[in-house]
């Protein structure tokens, strides 16, 4: 192309990227996250970066998780290099003791502060081995249910876990997953096979709902096929994405041996719970539950699906890195363009509704 198509082009583009969330757009605050899992909050103060926010975790003499800021409310000392003692945290600097909501009980004379002072606390929810927080208004998550699937830990299900650290933006993780054309070429060792690339696309766009779906017959690739013993057989394939929340999507593999004169009841299927928490603007913690509905005393089976799904997910962190490092590379102002094509359809919907919740958020705080 010629230096000046490029220029139309990148003109183009500026003018439909003010439109949909990217890279360097804000965080989506009023919505439950993935903190951790329930093993990793304990008596011990420990720290991690939410949406921007450095948040302190611990758990009290009763078992509860606590979230607050990490950062004492008189002079910004971290409060994680502090102690608990107790159910309350000690600042290290000054020895003002804040009790598990956040609030300072005591100064450091010994005496009780007058008014009421202190820093902010978080709304957690513990579920099925998940502990879920809101970092955004705290009176909206009261009314906002935690998006946790009940199949997740449900009964006829079993599930093993997983966490990736991710350097990237959250929006390109999310329409990452929502793509279902790159498995036959990224994911070309892992998940992909051949047939899928030219596999209808069928894409469902609701109000509180997206989803892309594809059917494809083929030989399973062997994160599949080996579990369920139908290596060198053929199947029908129905796999699935689905956009639940900023940060929940849910993949789904449904299989139906063609070979077999009778089907499994129920069909077996694996469900992914894909748990994106936004760390900075340009990393990510990356939580994922590999659900399946068969071979549920088989842990063998659990590790196998979880060896072959981290290995595919390495394969999205990596492209999510070269790309971010590409936009680096270009820096403010470069000659970055990019132009879609219709398998982008659900990722375009996901980033116009997420930039729509952006502004909301932004503008109410104006």
């Amino acid at each position: 192309m010629s230096e000046a198509e490029v220029a139309k082009l990148s003109d183009r583009f500026e003018i439909s990227r003010r439109s949909v969330a990217n890279a360097e757009s804000g965080f989506i605050l009023n919505a439950w996250y993935i903190a951790g899992l329930s093993s990793d909050f304990d008596r011990k103060l420990s720290t991690r970066t939410i949406c921007g926010k450095s948040i302190l975790f611990f758990r009290d003499a009763d078992g509860g998780v606590h979230a607050m800021q990490n950062r004492c409310g008189h002079r910004s000392y971290p409060l994680s290099a502090g102690t608990l003692d107790g159910n309350e945290i000690v600042c290290g600097y000054h020895g003002l003791r804040y009790n598990a909501q956040g609030i300072c009980v005591q100064l450091p004379d010994g005496g009780c502060p007058r008014g009421r002072f202190g820093v902010r606390s978080y709304p957690l929810v513990e579920r099925a081995s998940f502990v879920w927080i809101w970092v955004g208004d705290a009176e909206l998550a009261k009314s906002t249910p935690v998006p946790h699937p009940e199949w997740l830990g449900g009964e006829g299900w079993s599930f093993v876990t997983g966490y990736s650290h991710a350097e990237g933006s959250y929006v390109h993780l999310h329409e990452n997953l929502l793509d279902l054309s790159h498995l036959t070429y990224l994911h070309a060792a892992t998940f992909g096979t051949p047939e899928f690339a030219l596999a209808p696309i069928e894409t469902e766009i609701k109000d509180d709902d997206i989803q892309v779906w594809r059917n494809v017959e083929c030989q399973l690739p062997p994160i599949y096929s080996i579990p369920l013993g139908w290596e060198g057989q053929r199947a029908l394939r129905r796999s699935g994405s689905q956009l639940v929340s900023p940060g929940l999507h849910v993949n789904t593999g449904i299989f139906e041996n063609l070979e077999l004169a009778e089907q499994p009841v129920p069909k077996p299927m694996v469900k992914v719970a894909q748990l994106i928490t936004p760390e900075t603007q340009h990393s990510i913690h990356y939580h994922y539950a590999v659900a399946r509905n068969f071979a549920l005393d088989d842990d063998a089976v659990g590790d196998h699906l979880l060896k072959g799904s981290q290995a595919a997910f390495r394969e999205d962190i990596e492209a999510l890195r070269r790309i971010t490092q590409m936009h680096a590379e270009a820096g403010p102002g470069g000659e970055v363009f990019e132009f879609d094509i219709p398998t982008d359809r659900a990722g375009l919907e996901m980033r116009r509704r997420f930039k729509k919740l952006i502004d909301l958020e932004e503008a109410a705080d104006a």
